[in-house]
């Protein structure tokens, strides 16, 4: 089945909120004081405050928004800072479909005790409602992110590899869990 330009870049997002991916090892530390959730983070070594489907559809919603800045942006994806460049193809893929994603309840525990997985429900003007599974969010910098290997493995599946981050070539090699 050959795809349209439009439906990569709707299967882009979607694979953005449904893929998982391996969390870093870093914990927070005392002086992170603030998370997506607006709570205070856990001391060293504890596991952060589980979010809530709001908290992380805020994450997804800051991601995308054509209003939000290249930093707001670059905070909601695990490394997001070494690959700006993934914004702008996830904001004008969203743009050019049309898409709608949501987290949905529950949000369930991740791989590890700062990771998350949730369900995102996707709708595209004209077509059925998706559900992606297990997307994973992790906990790092006293905020909740999408994780960087679910979204390399979306990118790897949905652009031309000219336009692959460099983070996500960093990667190469390395089986997606």
């Amino acid at each position: 089945m050959k795809f349209s330009t439009k439906a990569a870049a709707v299967t882009m997002i979607a694979a953005a909120l449904s893929l998982t991916a391996c969390s870093g090892d870093e914990q927070p530390t005392k002086s992170q004081t603030t998370s997506a959730t607006s709570k205070s983070a856990p001391a060293k070594g504890a596991a952060p405050a589980q979010p809530t489907a709001a908290d992380l559809n805020a994450v997804l919603g800051t991601a995308t928004d054509p209003a939000a800045s290249v930093e707001q942006k670059t905070k909601t994806v695990q490394k997001g800072e070494t690959a700006p460049e993934l914004f702008e193809t996830m904001t004008k893929s969203k743009q050019d479909s049309g898409a709608n994603f949501q987290v949905v309840d529950p949000i369930l525990p991740g791989y590890t005790p700062d990771s998350v997985l949730a369900t995102v429900n996707f709708t595209i003007p004209g077509r059925e409602p998706q559900a992606a599974e297990n997307v994973e969010f992790v906990h790092e910098d006293g905020a909740w992110k999408l994780s960087q290997s679910w979204a390399c493995t979306l990118i790897k599946n949905t652009v031309a590899p000219e336009q692959v981050p460099a983070m996500c070539e960093e990667k190469a090699g390395v089986p997606t869990p």
